[in-house]
């Protein structure tokens, strides 16, 4: 199985187009890697592929990835996708790809996800032939809809709900199933890879997951609570938009550091000190044996 990290920023992007933050100069003077809004390509074969997520910079991923891109004068290689939940960074590529034509794309999400998605006139036609979007049962390996389907054919998947919220543009409400995290194998592996971009807190049941895997994505947001004040950003507080900060006392690191599994954060907000290679937040990462994505990065099981 391969795992591509298409984008491993969160929203905006690094740098993001109004912030001259130490990040963002650092990306746009080329001393740190410029970073598109965060999501994974999966694949069994390296011929067809799964996303885990579909950011709006999609069509620059897809760019950036030579077997993401057409093989034919219309199509694509993508036969489906996985949404952990509905905020615009991971949703809002389904507005790139509106002329998917009479290509099929297979999409699963929690039923509460794909609700507030197609309420949206963007992303309602994805839930209308020729497409399909299902809504998916958790802790169970999901069946396959049809032979065509990657689910359940070359892939094996799980679901499993995370707590979170809804996005800003729905309110953040609490709701089962706002946030959800993704277990994926190939068909029959043993060897997966866990995809929890987003959460507010760590359970049991994403400590099962990540010590069942091989390598975990895990929401890499923000390193504390109070770092876009701190910057100067605004005073949004890392809880209050629905992320548990990396580094705080009951963060991921001190949660989940030193996992069997190999640990990457992901989705990584242009405040956060652990885009900077040579800040304490790094380095307290590194010392944990955590890692930090980047765009391009590619794992293979």
């Amino acid at each position: 199985m391969i795992v591509r990290v298409l984008g491993s920023a969160a929203g905006g992007g690094v740098p993001q187009w109004n912030c001259a933050c130490a990040n963002c100069s650092a990306a746009r003077n080329g001393t740190q890697p410029r970073r598109t809004q965060s999501g994974f390509a999966v694949s069994a074969d390296g011929e067809r592929w799964l996303l885990v997520n579909c950011s709006p910079d999609i069509a620059q991923q897809i760019e950036a990835f030579a077997p993401l891109q057409p093989r034919a004068i219309r199509g694509t290689p993508i036969g489906g996708m996985l949404f952990t939940d509905a905020n615009v960074d991971h949703i809002g590529g389904l507005a790139v790809l509106r002329q998917s034509g009479d290509h099929r794309f297979t999409i699963r999400s929690s039923a509460v996800v794909r609700e507030i998605a197609i309420a949206q006139p963007a992303f309602s036609p994805f839930a209308a032939p020729p497409h399909r979007w299902l809504s998916v049962a958790f802790d169970t390996t999901l069946a396959a809809f049809d032979d065509d389907d990657l689910v359940g054919t070359t892939l094996d998947v799980e679901a499993f709900a995370l707590p979170g919220t809804t996005p800003g543009y729905d309110g953040r409400r609490r709701a089962e199933g706002a946030v959800i995290g993704f277990r994926i194998a190939g068909r029959g592996s043993p060897a997966a890879v866990v995809f929890a971009p987003v959460y507010s807190g760590i359970t049991q049941r994403l400590r099962d997951a990540v010590a069942s895997s091989r390598v975990a994505f895990l929401d890499g947001s923000f390193f504390s609570d109070e770092e876009m004040g701190a910057r100067g950003l605004g005073e949004k507080r890392a809880t209050a938009l629905g992320h548990l900060p990396v580094g705080d006392d009951a963060g991921t690191l001190a949660a989940l550091g030193g996992a069997a599994a190999r640990t990457i954060l992901a989705h990584v907000n242009n405040s956060n000190p652990l885009l900077d290679p040579h800040s304490e937040a790094f380095a307290e990462a590194r010392a944990a044996g955590v890692e930090v994505a980047y765009d391009g990065m590619e794992v293979v099981l």
